[in-house]
């Protein structure tokens, strides 16, 4: 039986990374991902793990069509916040009167709506498109929210193929991403604020609704390959590693760094401060709002959540991991040695992961931290581990609490 094709949009982006990454992984699929350079340097992990990079453009509906010629199953995604950054977006919204965002969704809509117009030609071969979406916060918000449009672009062309396209819509599921982990890096006002008395301030946003955490690069692989295992679609799915409020984990972050930390809710002061624009203000503002009041799916009745559709829970990744992974050293002042250990252990065995084709877990179980130590003597530049983490361990040695905690 020949092997079954994947055609995944945004191949080198988060989202569709990890869906071609893990796909490339499976036994009886071939991957083809969906770039408007193939040649860029960051198509190369993906070329090296067997995918087939193929030129394709959202703008160029030729180009799509091409693309999913044969596809079994298409991973459909687009970018709301690429059209921000493009000075084109701008200069068409002082022509028109308009806000760049407002712009922006019109762009973000089109796009998606070629990638509908694609995949409906290729019925014949499809099984199934899973199309990355979010809920329309202006419906379920009873039109209270409108500025939300990183949400509603998204949805409205979600629903143009649920109107517009039923026979694709009977082979479609939709993924709602959650909280991306990594937003904090991003998002004037997220990051941890440090007070003078040595404790920790982090942003809440308020209301009772818990906060679906995701860490694309890792779950949306898992996300998809369920609603394609599947047997019926037209499934809509809340996609989240960890579904947990504000303050959970708030906690499980204090805890990670040893310090003491609470939670605020606040307004967008700090984002006024850095300077963003009234319009990107507003568009923060009423998304906070919105999952504040109504949860991050609306409330929609029709939302399944990743254990009731057959996701691999023990594959997801666990917030308390992610957050030793990220180097805090900039808001945090220090790090301890533990977590440069753990974090160097991830990344040795990442690398190794992608050498030589096995899951990471097996590597990570054989760095024990006397093993660090001598890779940092043997190879003081390596690049497998940033400089101010082998600074820590050379300058004060492992405590022996490191080296039974973390050698298993």
């Amino acid at each position: 039986m020949p092997d079954k094709l994947i055609v995944v949009l945004g191949a080198t982006g988060l989202q569709g990374g990890s869906v071609a990454r893990l796909y490339a992984s499976l036994a009886g699929w071939r991957v083809r991902g969906i770039t408007r350079d193939p040649e860029k340097v960051s198509c190369t992990p993906l070329r090296e793990a067997g995918v087939e990079l193929v030129a394709g453009d959202l703008d160029d509906p030729a180009s799509l069509d091409r693309a999913f010629e044969g596809a079994n199953v298409v991973f459909a995604v687009t970018d709301f916040w690429q059209f921000i950054q493009l000075p084109p977006t701008h200069q068409k919204a002082a022509e028109q009167g308009r806000e760049p965002n407002q712009v922006a969704m019109d762009l973000e809509i089109q796009q998606g709506k070629n990638m509908i117009h694609a995949a409906a030609k290729h019925l014949s071969t499809l099984e199934r498109l899973v199309v990355s979406t979010l809920s329309d916060s202006e419906r379920w918000s009873g039109g209270k929210i409108t500025s939300n449009l990183h949400f509603d672009g998204k949805a409205k062309y979600t629903q143009y193929l649920k109107d517009h396209f039923p026979d694709l819509a009977q082979k479609s599921s939709y993924l709602q991403m959650g909280y991306y982990l990594s937003n904090w890096k991003s998002m004037p006002g997220m990051a941890p604020k440090k007070q003078e008395d040595g404790t920790f301030v982090l942003m809440r946003s308020g209301g009772k609704h818990p906060t679906p955490y995701v860490d694309p690069p890792n779950d949306t692989g898992y996300l998809v390959k369920a609603l394609v295992e599947a047997k019926e679609a037209n499934i809509t799915l809340l996609g989240y590693c960890e579904l947990i409020s504000n303050e959970e984990y708030a906690a499980i972050w204090g805890k990670v760094l040893g310090v003491k930390v609470r939670t605020e809710v606040k307004g967008m002061e700090d984002a006024k401060a850095a300077g963003l624009p009234d319009f990107l203000i507003r568009e923060v503002s009423e998304s906070i709002a919105y999952v504040s009041t109504w949860g991050w799916d609306g409330g929609d009745p029709e939302v399944k959540h990743p254990r009731d559709v057959g996701v691999e829970m023990e594959k997801l990744t666990k917030v308390e991991e992610w957050i030793r992974r990220e180097n805090w050293t900039d808001y945090h002042g220090d790090t301890s040695i533990e977590t440069c250990v753990y974090r160097s252990r991830q990344k040795i065995s990442q690398e190794l992961s992608s050498r030589f084709g096995l899951a990471s877990h097996i590597f990570n179980g054989l760095i024990t931290p006397e093993t660090l130590l001598k890779l940092y003597e043997t190879r003081p530049t390596s690049s497998l581990v940033p400089d101010h983490w082998r600074r820590r361990l050379h300058i004060n040695g492992l405590p022996q609490a490191s080296q039974t905690s973390l050698a298993s």
